[in-house]
């Protein structure tokens, strides 16, 4: 499995790939968050409350993306439910950590 996060510059999954569109499923993480075979990923933005607006993150940059991949997972029933699962505790722990204001 893998697992990364990363800044970018829009939410709602404006630069998730088509397959991961059309195959995927909508989860309750993040802004949005979404399941596919193989990984799931969530959208939402971060300000920090204790941290000017231009220094926590460039103006361009004002949301984080969580990714999860298991493309090479053993193909079971509940990998959706799992990486589900996962991926909203994933979303919880990055806002608590990074001290997301919203």
């Amino acid at each position: 499995m893998i697992v990364q996060a990363e800044r970018r510059n829009s939410g709602k999954g404006t630069e998730w790939n088509g397959y991961a569109r059309r195959h995927g499923i909508p989860v309750q993480a993040g802004d949005e968050g979404l399941v596919r075979d193989g990984g799931a990923g969530a959208v939402f933005p971060c300000e920090r409350p204790d941290v000017p607006r231009g220094l926590a993150l460039p103006p361009a940059q004002k949301c984080v993306e969580l990714e999860l991949t298991a493309d090479r997972a053993v193909d079971a029933p509940r990998n959706r439910e799992v990486l589900t699962g996962l991926l909203k505790q994933y979303a919880q722990f990055a806002k608590k950590e990074l001290k997301c204001r919203n």
